[in-house]
């Protein structure tokens, strides 16, 4: 599914980054340092920037699905916080297309990425696949291009 963006696509803001890490840690546990919880803060005004960014006159991230993958592979490999990067990036994905009126789709499907492994390896149903995704991106095993895949091929319309 190739899902184009619109011209009126809304991105995500820093503030609403920080507030999801916060309610995140709250919710589940962890810790937040305050008054940002910043760990490496030049990552997450870097993934600001290059979300919406072209190069030679096109854009690096043009649909939907490549956005929200940028946005939740950047917070999970950037380490932008000092706690919930994992929670914090997947929650940014799926806020990002709640924003633009999308959602994952219910029934989250394996992809074969072009080396022939199957991305996530583990898991047949919808938390387990998440879950696993997520951890697969954060120990460098998933790279972007195949986040932006796995997104494209689970992500539909609300």
């Amino acid at each position: 599914m190739f899902i184009k963006r619109s011209p009126d696509m809304r991105l995500l803001t820093k503030d609403n980054i920080i507030h999801f890490n916060d309610l995140t840690v709250q919710k589940h546990g962890g810790n937040f340092v305050p008054p940002c919880n910043f760990l490496n803060e030049s990552s997450i005004d870097f993934m600001l920037e290059a979300v919406n960014a072209e190069l030679f006159g096109m854009e690096m991230y043009p649909t939907i699905a490549d956005r929200a993958a940028f946005y939740m592979f950047s917070v999970v490999t950037g380490h932008v916080f000092q706690d919930g990067n994992k929670r914090t990036g997947l929650g940014a994905a799926r806020l990002f297309l709640r924003m633009n009126g999308y959602k994952m789709r219910v029934d989250l499907g394996q992809i074969e990425a072009t080396d022939g492994k199957i991305i996530p390896e583990l898991g047949d149903d919808y938390k387990s696949i998440l879950f696993n995704f997520t951890l697969e991106i954060a120990s460098g095993k998933i790279t972007l291009d195949e986040a932006r895949q796995w997104f494209a091929q689970n992500t539909q319309s609300q």
